[in-house]
């Protein structure tokens, strides 16, 4: 059992060894702590669709193949066979989108069948045009509620989303044209879907 000195002559002997020496921290400056963080530029003049795109049935304007901003596209006639189609048209984190969109749709049946693709009268809330821009938008949000607004594309970008509701899609198209329920699209043009990125 150690005695009351000898605990202190042990603590007396480790007090006087040397501290090792170390060599100066650096601080960094706060300027230089947010530039570190800050990721490099990104070139938003690029070509968002690929070159020598041939998609089956997707009829882009020359516009969507520009490289310079702003970018002016056109998609006529958009796919209203499935629920959600994904197009080779990308969106970068820092884009001003707009989004117009308007024209009908065949949706099938009987009678005067065709409907608006933007905000459709309809006694079931179906044949809406839906779209997500990747990091805008919700997910296949109704393009009623995103036409004429402007959004910032955040995170990471992504491809373009265009889907529609409907509860049969076998009959959608954009053959045998009439003026529509209700005569809603009388001298109307097929769908189409124009985006604007500054």
């Amino acid at each position: 059992m150690m005695t009351v000195a000898a605990v202190l002559a042990v603590g007396a002997a480790v007090s006087t060894v040397p501290a090792a020496s170390a060599a100066p921290v650096r601080t960094a400056s706060a300027a230089e702590a947010r530039a570190s963080h800050q990721a490099a530029p990104i070139d938003r003049n690029v070509r968002r669709v690929p070159a020598g795109l041939s998609a089956a049935g997707v009829k882009y304007s020359p516009g969507c193949s520009s490289t310079t901003l702003p970018i002016d596209c056109t998609i006529t006639e958009p796919v209203v066979t499935e629920p959600a189609t994904t197009y080779n048209f990308s969106f970068l984190p820092g884009d001003h989108v707009t989004v117009d969109a308007g024209g009908c749709v065949q949706t099938g049946g009987h009678g005067r069948t065709w409907k608006r693709y933007v905000d459709p009268a309809s006694d079931n809330d179906l044949y809406h045009g839906l779209i997500t821009i990747p990091g805008a938008t919700g997910n296949l949000q109704r393009l009623l509620s995103v036409v004429g607004r402007q959004y910032v594309v955040g995170g990471r970008g992504g491809s373009l989303v265009l889907g529609y509701e409907d509860d049969g899609y076998s009959d959608n198209g954009y053959y045998a044209h009439d003026d529509g329920t209700g005569n809603q699209c009388a001298n109307s043009t097929n769908a189409y879907v124009h985006i604007v990125v500054r």
